[in-house]
């Protein structure tokens, strides 16, 4: 860790309070990231339902109770027992967006309200069920943004500033800082460490493009599917726990069945990035999208949707490329098909992925945090 983020500043008592410790994703990882990180030097404790640590660190765990059989239930009841058990005499309270009701540093990792927009606009609208979740998320996500005037809020993209602060009239001071990566774990290195072991045993041949797409399928897999019908060869390996009756389907009717492989939840992702040639995001809304900075930290080529957050640190042509029309599949099959006809190219994309990088190891997300705690803690609760 950086000298600057322990040495020179005095030790802090920091809580954190998220619904799942561990390093698979999303939340999780991020909170995993910065409090193995900052245990190394301040007295941290983590507040949550399920805990996978590794062992010899230095945190304290604590559990939340929750019920969880749907998201909603997840988030109503984990916040009511997260409210009694985080005492406020701890320097800082960092929660995960609407994870917990207090807290004077909030990290917001979606706006629920802009991806429903989003969703309707882009993607055919949403479900009864997930129409409900989303009105309730959002009117508490409204409710904590709208008097978080005391707090520190952490965006990890620019967009999803601007949603909170437009769609809930956040006005509390806002720092926008990317998530980091594991520039070890996902490397070039890694790649070619794993690459021909896993494309043997995926049954992928050595001359055969393999696209990626990661995450949960609402997020493009359609329109992956639908691109690679338009191409004659290619592989598309699918690798999300959501359900995927209906799109095996359109795979099925698509005559390009049994060329998507679904490989369903992998807590070693750094694998498949391994044996892919590309990877594929063209989400209709994505906060962030920590899969194109990993796949990126890979050196693999990335082709995203503009609705991503991580498209801001994408040059269209230069380390990766952009899709302005995420329902145009003739268009992402253009793209798709660039990088199989020119692997010159996809390999300069790939570098230059790389290069970038570099430039936001998890370290520099600790450093900068911790500037906002400083700040935070100086104000108080």
């Amino acid at each position: 860790m950086a000298k600057s983020l322990t040495a020179k500043d005095d030790p802090l008592r920091i809580a954190f309070v998220v619904h799942d410790y561990n390093r698979f994703g999303g939340h999780s990882r991020y909170v995993a990231e910065l409090a193995t990180r900052f245990s190394q030097h301040h007295e941290v404790h983590v507040f949550s339902n399920t805990v996978h640590a590794e062992e010899g660190n230095r945190i304290h765990f604590h559990k939340v109770p929750a019920l969880r059989t749907t998201a909603l239930a997840t988030i109503l009841t984990f916040a009511i027992p997260s409210f009694f058990q985080v005492s406020m005499d701890f320097d800082i309270v960092h929660i995960q967006g609407f994870c917990g009701p207090r807290g004077n540093v909030v990290t917001t990792h979606m706006c629920n309200e802009a991806w429903r927009r989003s969703i309707q606009r882009l993607d055919g609208g949403v479900s009864l069920r997930e129409l409900i979740t989303c009105v309730i998320t959002s009117a508490l996500e409204r409710r904590l943004y709208g008097r978080a005037h005391n707090c520190q809020v952490i965006a990890i993209s620019h967009r999803v500033a601007r949603d909170v602060a437009g769609l809930y009239g956040c006005r509390a001071p806002m720092r926008t800082i990317y998530h980091g990566v594991d520039l070890d774990v996902f490397s070039p290195q890694t790649r070619r460490r794993y690459r021909c072991e896993v494309r043997q045993k995926l049954g992928i041949a050595e001359d055969e493009t393999a696209f990626l797409f990661v995450g949960n399928l609402r997020k493009g897999a359609r329109q992956c599917i639908q691109a690679l019908a338009r191409l004659k060869i290619g592989t598309l390996l699918v690798v999300s726990p959501s359900h995927n009756d209906a799109l095996r389907e359109i795979a099925e009717r698509s005559n390009c069945g049994n060329r998507v492989k679904w490989l369903g939840f992998a807590q070693q992702v750094e694998r498949y990035y391994a044996a892919a040639d590309a990877l594929l995001l063209p989400t209709p809304h994505d906060a962030f999208g920590l899969v194109v900075t990993e796949a990126m930290a890979c050196g693999l080529p990335v082709i995203v949707s503009r609705e991503a957050g991580a498209s801001e640190l994408i040059h269209h042509g230069v380390n990766g490329l952009l899709l302005g029309d995420l329902n145009d599949e003739s268009l992402l099959a253009e793209l798709m098909q660039s990088l199989q006809q020119d692997p010159t190219r996809a390999a300069r994309l790939g570098c230059e992925a790389r290069k970038t990088m570099e430039a936001f190891p998890w370290d520099a997300v600790a450093e900068q945090t911790m500037q906002v705690y400083r700040d935070a803690a100086k104000r108080g609760f």
